[in-house]
């Protein structure tokens, strides 16, 4: 018999009323954080924004980072000197797993402390590589509830409201930070019904109509998939089901047309939970200022660059604990907008919304192309069914000099072969719109699941390298 220990009981572990003071639930944030005025936000990052830097002061991976680059804490006062504070990079985590396994050497907690703290563990999901351990304090897992919570409540949760979750309930955070947001921050009910892996999409459809779900959440490109599932199965999207609101990451438009209710997206990623979201007024993403300071930064060169100008997201996170993102260049594109107030009344800057990823960033004679890029220029052409899938590949051309061609492949509406004329409209349709030649392979509706997880996964795969495969 092993020795009787009091568990952390997590009631004991925190103190709540400090916690919803410094960050606000979503109720309270509506009238309160959600309208501070320029002078208050910037006072609260500027504190934060040390505080941070302190707490990472003491992880391995940080006194590496800023001692190679002659860095110190001290040298920053306020947001104005960020930019002092070194980058990294996805790379830099793989190479600080591989320094230390499994973990890396940029934890503050390990497994053997949740004996005196509550701790969780999930890892990213991998579709760029090796997953990404992160553990989470109890704090970390709170504050990201709340500004789950605030998405939710701006984009038309309420209390009572059931919401069908179809995350991937699985060593992937995003699905249990939803549902953590919903059950104890918003008094609504998530159905975890995950993806349509764990429950087929028939099922998800039946369960939204027979409960009387009120949202759904999910990707877009999922939301569409059980729209379609619906109408193969009968039921109208538009009036069959009781949906208030859908809560989507991707084309939102597309959602509102099939669904007949407004659809909002936000932007989140595993390490932070939830950056910024979509409120009614639809003019970009509200940043959560208070718990975040995003920068847009210059592919190449790092600088950051002014509003309106895409680039690589950085991200310096001012609440976490378990692991800390102090310049995190985390490599999806976008762009940040002037400041100014929203039509909603806040003066939280706004971001751009996710225009890809800058490391699947094909360059074809001389011109750099993105998946997402190719996807949205056809996503409305006749004929399709708006999957596609990308990959690239070094080919043998002329004189025996290798060049890198792409392939787009493309679902037809019905059949590739019933489709004449549809690939060379869409081939020219591209060369017109990026400047370069991607080929398109047209294939059979469905035959891309395979490929991109269409139905089965939450984040659809949408690009493969296979010039290391030659």
């Amino acid at each position: 018999m092993r020795d009787h220990v009091k568990p952390p009981y997590y009631y004991q572990s925190m103190d709540w009323e400090k916690l919803v003071t410094e960050y606000e639930p979503p109720y309270e944030f509506m009238t309160g954080t959600r309208l501070w005025d320029r002078d208050r936000i910037v006072a609260t990052q500027n504190q934060r924004l040390v505080d941070a830097l302190q707490r990472a002061a003491t992880v391995p991976f940080y006194q590496k980072l800023w001692a190679q680059h002659g860095f110190s804490p001290a040298d920053v006062r306020t947001i104005d000197d960020l930019h002092l504070v070194p980058q990294y990079t996805i790379d830099d985590i793989r190479d600080s797993i591989e320094r230390q396994p499994p973990f890396g050497d940029y934890q503050s907690h390990h497994f053997a402390d949740a004996a005196t703290t509550p701790l969780r563990f999930y890892t990213s999901g991998g579709t760029t590589g090796m997953p990404r351990p992160t553990i989470y304090t109890q704090w970390d897992r709170e504050v990201g509830a709340i500004l789950s919570a605030r998405t939710f409540y701006m984009q038309g949760i309420r209390p009572g409201d059931a919401v069908i979750n179809a995350w991937a309930y699985s060593t992937h955070n995003a699905a249990w930070i939803m549902d953590h947001a919903l059950w104890h921050w918003l008094g609504a009910i998530p159905i975890t019904t995950g993806t349509g892996n764990v429950t087929p999409t028939e099922k998800q459809v039946e369960m939204a109509k027979l409960y009387g779900a009120a949202a759904i959440t999910a990707t877009s490109d999922y939301l569409l998939h059980i729209a379609d599932t619906a109408k193969r199965m009968g039921i109208d999207p538009r009036t069959d089901l009781d949906l208030k609101t859908l809560l989507s990451f991707g084309d939102t438009k597309a959602v509102e047309d099939v669904y007949g209710v407004p659809a909002y997206d936000s932007y989140a990623f595993h390490e932070v939970q939830y950056v910024s979201a979509e409120c009614e007024a639809k003019q970009g993403l509200h940043i959560f200022e208070d718990a975040f300071v995003v920068e847009v930064v210059d592919f190449e060169t790092g600088k950051p660059l002014p509003p309106g100008h895409r680039g690589n997201v950085v991200i310096t996170c001012l609440y976490k604990t378990g692991t800390h993102q102090l310049r995190y260049n985390i490599q999806d594109i976008s762009a940040t907008y002037e400041i100014e107030q929203c039509a909603c009344g806040s003066w939280h800057r706004r971001m751009d919304y996710f225009r890809g990823r800058s490391d699947t960033m094909v360059k074809l004679r001389g011109v750099n192309v993105w998946p997402e890029a190719c996807g949205k220029i056809i996503q409305d052409h006749d004929g399709i069914s708006g999957e596609y899938f990308c990959y690239v590949e070094s080919v043998l051309g002329r004189g025996g000099r290798t060049r890198e061609e792409m392939t787009m492949m493309v679902e037809a509406q019905t059949t590739a072969a019933d489709s004449p004329g549809l690939k060379e409209s869409l081939e020219k349709l591209l060369k017109q719109k990026i400047g370069v030649q991607i080929n398109v392979d047209l294939v059979d509706r469905d035959a891309l699941r395979p490929l991109t997880g269409h139905g089965d996964r939450a984040k659809l795969k949408r690009f493969e390298d296979r010039r290391e495969a030659r």
